[in-house]
């Protein structure tokens, strides 16, 4: 079983080059890894020559902006039985590929795994909203665990679902995010079986630890765009939409109250980001609507 890791890449080197260290170190050597450089530049270049000798690599150079558009592209290439999607900044431990590997060999009825993310330098989760239990990924879960580093399909059903290229950074749309959650309900609406294993990690850096407050800010909203636009996309209840707008005031209450100005001070981004992506979806999906009305009508 040969897996195809696809990694979008744009304006990192020191972080891609760890990400390729913790591949040399895997117990599980049957992989390839396409690297997909969104770089103008040759930055890049040395770094991949690096570990010609270690695995196979392809490294296409100065292609078209947009994680969601490279990762359509990439997996289209892919030679593997598994594709996965791993961040540019993340680093696999050394025994991952092994049982991801065992998962998918020791039952064929399950078409993706999904794994937790842990922070780089602790043992705690690298974002707040990873669930604690293993269990089937439902259109509920999906919510929770449609995360890029750590999902893993088989070919047959990563080159089936694409990912949406009007979402995530890059795609030249305000929806910052979602191009993650969305590619994973697409599976399960699907029917694909899909597993999420609590015991099974990655790692990735935690996103407070290592931006200034700024750049937490507009990482807030922009994130917040995308999964507000998602909400309306999904064509999520008025009543949890409601909720999930109001959601991040309620969460900066919170990190006031205990003193946690860091965590506080991006939540009215993250939430005027929800609206305002949400908004824009609705802007999208009424005026679909109203076009296939207008054509119906004539």
């Amino acid at each position: 079983m040969k897996f195809s890791l696809i990694v979008a890449t744009k304006n990192r080197v020191n972080e891609v080059d760890r990400f390729l260290r913790s591949l040399v170190a895997q117990s599980y050597r049957e992989f390839e890894v396409i690297i997909i450089d969104q770089n103008s530049d040759e930055r890049l270049v040395n770094v991949v020559n690096c570990y010609h000798q270690e695995f196979t690599i392809t490294h296409i150079q100065k292609a078209s902006l947009g994680v969601s558009r490279v990762r359509n592209q990439g997996r289209l290439l892919a030679k593997g039985d598994i594709i996965a999607y791993p961040d540019d900044d993340c680093v696999y431990p050394p025994d991952v590929l092994a049982k991801v590997a065992h998962f998918f060999k020791s039952s064929l009825t399950w078409d993706g795994l999904t794994v937790r993310v842990m922070d780089l330098e602790s043992d705690r989760d690298a974002f707040d909203y990873c669930l604690q239990k293993s269990g089937i990924v439902d259109c509920l879960t999906a919510w929770s665990l449609g995360i890029g580093p750590a999902m893993f399909f088989r070919a047959e059903l990563a080159k089936k679902i694409a990912f949406d290229e009007t979402l995530g950074p890059g795609s030249g749309t305000p929806w910052g995010c979602g191009e993650d959650t969305d590619y994973l309900l697409q599976c399960v609406e699907n029917h694909a079986a899909v597993y999420y294993d609590f015991e099974l990690f990655v790692r990735h850096p935690q996103p407070y630890a290592i931006y200034s407050l700024r750049q937490l800010a507009w990482r807030e909203f922009t994130y917040g765009q995308g999964f507000g636009y998602l909400l309306k996309k999904r064509n999520i209840s008025l009543p949890t939409v409601l909720y999930l707008f109001l959601e991040p005031m309620l969460l900066m209450a919170k990190y006031t109250m205990v003193g946690n100005f860091r965590y506080a001070l991006p939540c009215p981004g993250m939430a005027l980001g929800r609206v305002l992506g949400y908004w824009g979806g609705v802007r999208k999906f009424t005026k679909g609507k109203l076009h296939e009305f207008e054509i119906l009508s004539n």
